[in-house]
C-alpha cells in the first residue's frame, strides 16, 4: 500500500504545482495584451488612394464661343442632384455676350434708320427732279407749238428765239434724265451697302442669341451631378473663372465605375497590371471592395499643388459596383497586393520590438515571459514571416494592458 499512496501523493503535489504556475502565469499575463503566432498567407502590398470615377462619363464644359476664352460660372446644380435629360445643370455669366449683342443690335438699328432716311431723301430728290423734268418738257412743248406757226407769219428774230428755246428745253430734258439715272444708280449702291450692314448686324444678333442659349447647359441624359476635381483636389463653384474646354461636372453612368488612384513613385516598380487590390471607401470604411490593377500611368507628377511628393497614376477595375452607395468622386484608401507567401509562419508586427541586437519578441512560458530573438523574413502590412525561433501557437506579449485587443495575423 505504501507505493500507491506515495504515487498518488506525488500526482497531487505535481497538480498543485502546475495549478500554482498557471495561476501565477495568469496573474502575470493579466496586465498584458497577447497575440498568437499562426500559419497563414503573408500578403505584401503597396498603399493606394484616390477617387472613384465613371468609366463612361458625360463631361460638361464651357461652350466653344468664338472670341470667348474665359468664362465665369453663374450656376451649378448641387453635387449629387439627380437630374433628367434636358434639365439645366450649368450656366455661365453672359455679360460679355450681352454687351456684344447690344453693340450688334445698335448697328442693325442704325443701319435700318439710315435706310429709312436714305429712302426719304431719295423720294424727295426724285420728286424734285420729276418736277424739273415736267417743266422742261412743258417748255419743249411750248417751243414746239410756237414753231408750228407758219414762218411767214413770224418775224425772223422771233423764229430764231423759238428754235433756241426748243434746243434748250431738249438739252434740259436730257440733262435731267441723266441726273435721274445717276441718282438711281447711287441710291441702289448706297441702299445696298446699308442693307448689307443691316443684314450682317441682324445675322450677328441671331448668332449671339444662339451663343446665349448655349451658355446655359442642360443634362444630356438622366443621372447624378458629379463635380470634377482639379489636380489640386479642389472642385469648381459658382463665381469661379474657367477656361474653354475645362471640365466642370459630369453626368456619369453609375453602373460603370473604376477606382482612379495614385501610388508613390518609389513603389511604382512593384506594381503590375492584374495585381489584386482591396479598397475601402472613406464613407464606408468597414466594407471591402475588391478589384485588379487595370492601367499604370507612365508619367510621374506631384500629388497636388501643395504636396510635392511624386506619384504615379493607377486605374483599378472593380469586381462589383453598388450604385446605391458608390458615387464618382468618393475618396478611397487601399492596398495593391504585390506578393503572397502561402502557409507562412507569421507574427504580428506589433509584437516585434527593434533593438540594437535585432528584433525581439516576448514569449509566454510556464514560468513567465522570455525574450526571444527570432529570425524574421519578409514583412507584410500587419505581419512578419518567421524563419526560425518561434512555433505556431506561441503567445507573444504586446505592450501593457489597456492597449488594443488581441490581433491575429
Amino acid at each position: 500500500m505504501t507505493r500507491p499512496v506515495g504515487m498518488a501523493l506525488w500526482v497531487v503535489v505535481l497538480g498543485l504545482a502546475v495549478a500554482a504556475v498557471v495561476a501565477a502565469r495568469a496573474a502575470r499575463g493579466s496586465d498584458r495584451t497577447w497575440v498568437t503566432v499562426r500559419r497563414g498567407d503573408l500578403v505584401q502590398g503597396i498603399a493606394i488612394d484616390g477617387e472613384l470615377e465613371a468609366i463612361d462619363p458625360t463631361t460638361l464644359s464651357p461652350p466653344g464661343i468664338p472670341g470667348l476664352w474665359n468664362y465665369q460660372i453663374a450656376f451649378l446644380a448641387p453635387e449629387g442632384t439627380e437630374v433628367h435629360a434636358g434639365q439645366p445643370v450649368l450656366a455661365f455669366d453672359t455679360t460679355e455676350l450681352e454687351k456684344r449683342r447690344q453693340e450688334r443690335a445698335l448697328a442693325r438699328d442704325r443701319a435700318a434708320k439710315e435706310i429709312d432716311k436714305k429712302r426719304l431723301a431719295l423720294a424727295k430728290q426724285r420728286e424734285d427732279l420729276g418736277l424739273q423734268l415736267a417743266q422742261a418738257r412743258a417748255k419743249k412743248r411750248k417751243a414746239e407749238l410756237q414753231l408750228e406757226t407758219p414762218e411767214e407769219l413770224v418775224a425772223a428774230s422771233e423764229l430764231a428765239q423759238q428754235r433756241i428755246d426748243l434746243d434748250l428745253a431738249e438739252k434740259e430734258i436730257a440733262y435731267l434724265g441723266e441726273r435721274i439715272d445717276l441718282l438711281e444708280r447711287q441710291s441702289r449702291s448706297e441702299l445696298g451697302s446699308l442693307e448689307s450692314r443691316r443684314t450682317a448686324a441682324a445675322a450677328r444678333v441671331r448668332e449671339i442669341d444662339g451663343y446665349l442659349q448655349r451658355m446655359r447647359v442642360a443634362a444630356p441624359r438622366d443621372g447624378v451631378v458629379v463635380y470634377v476635381s482639379e489636380r489640386s483636389g479642389q472642385k469648381h463653384k459658382v463665381g469661379d473663372r474657367v477656361w474653354r474646354a475645362e471640365s466642370i461636372l459630369e453626368i456619369p453612368d453609375l453602373a460603370r465605375m473604376r477606382a482612379a488612384g495614385t501610388i508613390d513613385e518609389a513603389d511604382a516598380g512593384a506594381i503590375a497590371v492584374g495585381q489584386p487590390v482591396t479598397l475601402h471607401l472613406d464613407s464606408r470604411p468597414d466594407e471591402a471592395i475588391e478589384g485588379r490593377v487595370e492601367r499604370i500611368g507612365r508619367a510621374v507628377h506631384p500629388r497636388s499643388r501643395v504636396d510635392p511628393v511624386k506619384v504615379v497614376e493607377v486605374d483599378v477595375a472593380l469586381d462589383r459596383v453598388d450604385p446605391e452607395h458608390m458615387r464618382p468622386g468618393m475618396r478611397f484608401r487601399g492596398r495593391v497586393e504585390t506578393a503572397r507567401v502561402a502557409n507562412a509562419l507569421l507574427v504580428p508586427t506589433r509584437a516585434v520590438t527593434a533593438t540594437a541586437e535585432g528584433p525581439v519578441v516576448f514569449r509566454e512560458t510556464l514560468l513567465g515571459v522570455d525574450a526571444v530573438h527570432p529570425r524574421l523574413g519578409r514583412r507584410g502590412e500587419e505581419a512578419v514571416e518567421v524563419l526560425a525561433g518561434l512555433e505556431a501557437g506561441d503567445r507573444l506579449a504586446v505592450g501593457e494592458a489597456g492597449e488594443s485587443e488581441e490581433v491575429e495575423p
